[in-house]
């Protein structure tokens, strides 16, 4: 296991916003800080971590995430390229299926088959390789069909391929880093990503289990287990005030839920008691009010599943739950403090300042 990275998971981007809290989380002790691409609820992910760049010197910054459908996969290589260069190498791609992005242009996820092939289009451009216009095609699901080739343009030589021509070769590779929930998404990040973030909640047998899953998925293709960085994302509300500290990250913690249970199979291990409350954030849930905390799907999750599939409670108790976290396999937690559009700012400001002076010094102790 590597070094114990502390990344803000809430990547709501509000460009105005945006050179102040960078400036701050770096400050603050994080290691990094996700920016979220859902182009009708906050601005341009991209445009963001380029201003968080120049205004911090080590935090990371990365998608937290992208989807592709969203982008040509050369599009978004070149965007997070841009952001590489302009960091100085701290940039990270986040990446998943997609949900409430796709949700607000009347989209579903991206079906497996289509995932598989963005990912590996865009290894192959980050990593400066021709990549064949037919892996690109198959990246976007085929939504190309209804266009004409270029070849019919009578302009001469035409390219079979793509590349990011401009990259330069003294820049690291952009990790490309797939956020997953459900088994088949786990084994492909496994497979083609260079980290896997697991969306399962704060569970300690839940994230062992995918934990599980992605090593067996990479022993099975003849790839090393450990070449890859396993990575959870976990709502924590550090505070004394334990019903405050629920109030405050329930929003994306039925959010996370959700993702568990979004047909009729639930995800990973789990109880009667919890697979009765993974039912009912599924048949509550509010797109319009995805990651609010007054949303109705907020409302219907219990203190004691809150409590287990989160971490709740003051600094002492969110270091030895992050603790478990790490033992469980990870080596990166990538943490949810709030809910979109929080009551309170000055306590979402607050829980931020008190984890930064209690909890991420205990972490880089351990």
């Amino acid at each position: 296991m590597g070094t114990r990275e502390v990344w803000d998971g809430s990547g709501f981007v509000y460009p105005a916003d945006v050179h102040r809290i960078a400036a701050l989380r770096e400050a603050q002790g994080f290691d990094g800080r996700n920016f979220g691409d859902a182009q009708n609820r906050y601005g341009d992910p991209y445009v963001a971590m380029g201003t968080a760049a120049q205004v911090t010197r080590t935090l990371q910054m990365g998608t937290g995430v992208t989807n592709p459908v969203t982008r040509h996969p050369a599009v978004t290589a070149g965007a997070i390229g841009s952001v590489q260069v302009a960091s100085g190498g701290r940039a990270a791609l986040g990446l998943a299926r997609g949900d409430s992005a796709l949700a607000h242009i009347g989209m579903s996820p991206a079906p497996l088959t289509a995932f598989e092939a963005y990912v590996r289009a865009l290894q192959g451009y980050l990593a400066g390789e021709e990549v064949p216009f037919a892996l690109a095609d198959a990246a976007m699901g085929g939504r190309r069909a209804d266009l004409r080739a270029s070849t019919e343009l009578h302009a001469g030589r035409m390219p079979t391929s793509s590349r990011m021509q401009w990259l330069p070769g003294d820049v690291p590779k952009v990790p490309v880093d797939v956020y997953a929930t459900g088994p088949r998404v786990i084994r492909i990040g496994a497979r083609t990503a260079d980290r896997v973030t697991f969306a399962v909640g704060g569970d300690p047998d839940r994230v062992r289990w995918a934990v599980g899953v992605a090593r067996r998925a990479r022993e099975e293709a003849g790839l090393d287990p450990d070449g890859v960085s396993y990575g959870a994302m976990v709502a924590v509300g550090i505070d004394d005030d334990l019903d405050r500290a629920r109030r405050r990250i329930a929003g994306v913690v039925a959010t996370t839920t959700r993702f568990s249970f979004l047909h009729d199979n639930p995800v990973g291990p789990v109880d009667d008691a919890d697979l009765e409350v993974f039912r009912r954030v599924r048949d509550s849930y509010d797109m319009l009010r995805h990651s609010v905390t007054t949303s109705d799907q907020a409302s219907v999750i219990p203190d004691g599943f809150m409590d287990r599939h989160a971490i709740v409670g003051p600094g002492a108790v969110c270091v030895e739950r992050m603790q478990e976290l790490y033992a469980a396999g990870v080596d990166r937690l990538v943490l949810l403090f709030h809910g979109m559009d929080p009551e309170d700012q000055s306590e979402v400001d607050e829980a931020y300042a008190r984890f930064a002076a209690e909890v991420i010094p205990a972490i880089r102790a351990a």
